[in-house]
């Protein structure tokens, strides 16, 4: 197995290592997003009803990450000639369409709400609502160092993500917690207005995850800044005369890369494959998230 360049730790050992850190991300954004969510129905306060929405989303992207690295560990068969990685895709275009239409429920109750409080018909929510979002900022924040810290060891950008989603939620669960205590001096709009501007935030999260999943789906290709770089990696292995074409694609939380190179038309043809041997090494190393290389190689004539 190639080693990454983080660390000198073989890619069997990170995939382990990422499965630990899922499955409790997993596991801590499902109790977190239940709990918040019982104690905003109990308390009725729709600011911890929405807080505890981010905390789904958090779930269920996890879960896809959880599931897509077991899955994107298969290696490639007969019926799946790039892998397994798009499954990753479908599910969080599903689950981004699955959060848009409930958020948007939330969304239509907390403008009623607002539009009560200014009447006198809303009732502040109850007290132990504080106390959730205090218990969510701090779970969170926690979450959120300790994935970050998996994941820049383990250089995963899938796992930094999700240490970037529990940040923000630790950010939500702290506007939560201080319209809960304006709510406490009669500025009963408060809570319900932070619900109503969680959901416009959940909406755009959500669009902008079922945006990138349309993407993924659709085979679009990586920026050429990646491009480049492969290019360049590429040329600096002796014997390539040329990089004649690159096409890459995200296969998952992977990229597949389809290369031709050109070496000199007097090579053996045993030589030949041991440039393309050296290049398919040297992209896997020094470029990160390869999970597959198809390489061709042509004669070059000068």
């Amino acid at each position: 197995m190639h080693k990454l360049s983080q660390d000198n730790l073989t890619y069997a050992q990170c995939y382990t290592c990422e499965r630990k850190a899922s499955g409790i991300a997993v596991g801590s954004n499902l109790l977190l997003a239940v709990f918040k969510l019982i104690v905003g129905i109990i308390s009725g306060s729709k600011a911890v009803i929405g807080d505890s929405l981010y905390s789904f989303k958090d779930f269920l992207t996890s879960l896809v990450v959880l599931v897509g690295v077991k899955i994107s560990g298969k290696p490639a068969d007969d019926d799946h000639h790039y892998g397994h990685g798009k499954i990753e895709f479908v599910a969080i275009f599903l689950i981004s369409l699955l959060i848009i239409i409930g958020t948007l429920f939330l969304f239509i109750h907390s403008v009623k709400d607002v539009w009560g409080a200014f009447h006198g018909t809303v009732k502040p929510p109850k007290f132990i609502a504080f106390w959730a979002a205090i218990v969510s900022v701090i779970a969170n924040y926690k979450l959120s160092s300790y994935l970050h810290c998996v994941g820049q060891r383990r250089g995963s950008p899938a796992m930094i993500a999700n240490a970037k989603h529990n940040h923000s939620d630790a950010v939500s669960s702290a506007f939560v917690a201080g319209a809960i205590v304006l709510t406490r001096f009669g500025f009963y709009f408060a809570d319900p207005l932070v619900a109503v501007i969680e959901t416009l935030d959940l909406i755009r999260l959500s669009a902008s995850m079922l945006n990138d999943s349309l993407k993924g789906i659709m085979d679009s290709s990586i920026s050429p800044a990646i491009i480049r770089q492969m290019n360049h990696f590429a040329m600096l292995v002796p014997g390539v005369k040329r990089v004649a074409s690159i096409n890459a694609r995200k296969v998952g939380q992977g990229i597949w890369v389809e290369i031709v190179i050109k070496v000199d038309h007097a090579r053996t043809l045993d030589n030949g494959y041991m440039i393309g041997r050296q290049v398919e090494e040297t992209l896997m190393k020094r470029v990160d998230n390869i999970v597959g290389i198809n390489l061709a190689i042509e004669p070059y004539m000068p």
